[in-house]
């Protein structure tokens, strides 16, 4: 049974309570992850509580190290280093004067990729050691009720334009799932100027207010603040210091951010199930050598899959 084919019509349409679509996702193309899930003693009690939160509001936020084990605090520590130091090189700020200058371009003029992987995640890539931090995993793995899927890995610098909010920078849901959980964590101070991720809670996935939030998806698939009938104070305004770190259910409404004064640096991980609606995520080269439990190998199934599905196509051609 193609799984995708059913699910794919809820895409970007938050559920309010289970349907069909819902229990074949779940318990039919995800059925051994969701054992898996309700097998498995978790390693750390404490992800249970921060499941509970993201949960009940679809978002939660704190510091890094309440969220990462301290080996994969420590991998971040050695990424995060290095993409600073990207996000700082001469090379990556000629790409902001020139973006700023060209606004007639009609990629994201709101950002530069620190990262890139145009032949798939290597095995050694330091932030695929925090994207598979086993504490992480496990909550993730709580909230979405199955083992889940490392869908793709990320880290930007976003910078001040003068053009009006745009694309990812207007309200929306994402894509890639019927329930997902995104990552993001700022390798530099976030204030209400550099560019905050805004969240309205409980718009998530069979979250409270996901009812009363339905009407917005008959406006479109962006949606500007004129539009959005939650008021101001029921966003979630995420700002923080570096090594803030955001887990979010991005099925639910929110905008990323944009800045008006200085620059905004962040990584961001992106995990769904075993099934995801859209298939066009990263892939991964080889399985690394250094997994040591099974969720981390069940976290790469995907990404190893979709590598194989892409040599077949290469050698087709």
């Amino acid at each position: 049974m193609d799984i995708t084919s059913i699910t794919r019509r809820y895409s970007r349409r938050g559920l309010s309570r289970p349907n069909a679509a819902y229990y074949l996702w779940r318990f039919v193309g995800n059925g051994r992850r969701t054992l898996r899930a309700a097998m498995t003693k978790p390693t750390f009690s404490e992800g249970e509580f921060v499941a509970h939160r993201l949960t009940k509001d679809g978002i939660v936020v704190g510091r890094s190290d309440q969220f990462l084990s301290p080996p994969g605090h420590q991998a971040l520590s050695v990424a995060s280093e290095h993409i600073v130091a990207t996000s700082q090189s001469q090379e990556v700020q000629a790409q902001v004067r020139d973006a700023r200058g060209n606004q007639k371009k009609k990629t994201k003029k709101f950002l530069v990729h620190l990262v890139s992987y145009p032949h798939g995640i290597p095995s050694d890539e330091p932030l695929l050691t925090v994207a598979l931090d086993v504490k992480l995993l496990e909550i993730v793995s709580k909230y979405l009720g199955m083992w889940p899927s490392l869908y793709s890995i990320g880290a930007w610098l976003n910078y001040p334009t003068d053009a009006p909010p745009e694309l990812s920078q207007v309200w929306h849901r994402d894509p890639e799932d019927l329930k997902l959980v995104k990552a993001f964590i700022y390798l530099s101070d976030v204030s209400e100027t550099s560019g905050p991720f805004t969240y309205i809670p409980k718009t998530h996935p069979f979250g409270v207010r996901n009812e009363k939030a339905r009407h917005l998806e008959r406006k479109g698939r962006r949606i500007d603040d004129a539009q959005m009938t939650f008021p101001p104070e029921a966003w979630k305004v995420c700002t923080g210091p570096a090594n803030t770190m955001i887990l979010a259910d991005t099925v639910g409404y929110h905008r990323g951010g944009k800045p008006t004064v200085g620059q905004r640096t962040l990584v961001t991980f992106t995990y769904t199930s075993g099934t995801p609606i859209d298939d066009s995520g990263l892939w991964l080269c080889d399985r690394p050598a250094w997994l040591s439990t099974p969720i981390q190998r069940a976290a790469t199934a995907w990404l190893l899959d979709s590598g194989r599905r892409r040599a077949r196509r290469r050698s087709h051609h």
